[in-house]
């Protein structure tokens, strides 16, 4: 039991600390164009939030850059394939993400601005 509440302790202050980073984040990212802060901001989230078992007999994820980090410092490079695999999938999927998301919503703003266009006539 204080195993798990450790864990979902030391869970709440990574994504506290992961929040107030990305925010600080957000803010630089909107001296960027729309396009360019879209993708960093994805890629930034996918960096931060991306989980991943760090063994397989493991039950709880951590997040997948630090099991990088960790597998990086103590076994090597090559002990790191694991959290890669998976932080490139949650970037892969995140960058489709948000172009599909920039693109609804861009094509939504242009039919409003249409109906808008219209309605003023």
């Amino acid at each position: 039991m204080a195993g798990e509440t450790n864990y979902l302790v030391i869970w709440f202050i990574y994504l506290a600390s992961s929040t107030v980073f990305y925010l600080v984040f957000w803010r630089f990212t909107s001296l960027l164009g729309r396009l360019p802060s879209w993708f960093t901001r994805t890629f930034m989230a996918a960096l931060i939030l991306t989980p991943v078992f760090p063994r397989s007999e493991e039950e709880t994820a951590v997040p997948a850059l630090m099991v990088i980090a960790l597998d990086t410092i103590g076994s090597g490079p090559a002990a790191a394939a694991r959290g890669l695999a998976a932080l490139a999938t949650g970037m892969v999927l995140a960058a489709l993400a948000s172009l599909m998301l920039f693109l609804g919503l861009s094509i939504a703003r242009r039919r409003m601005n249409r109906l808008s266009g219209k309605l003023e006539q």
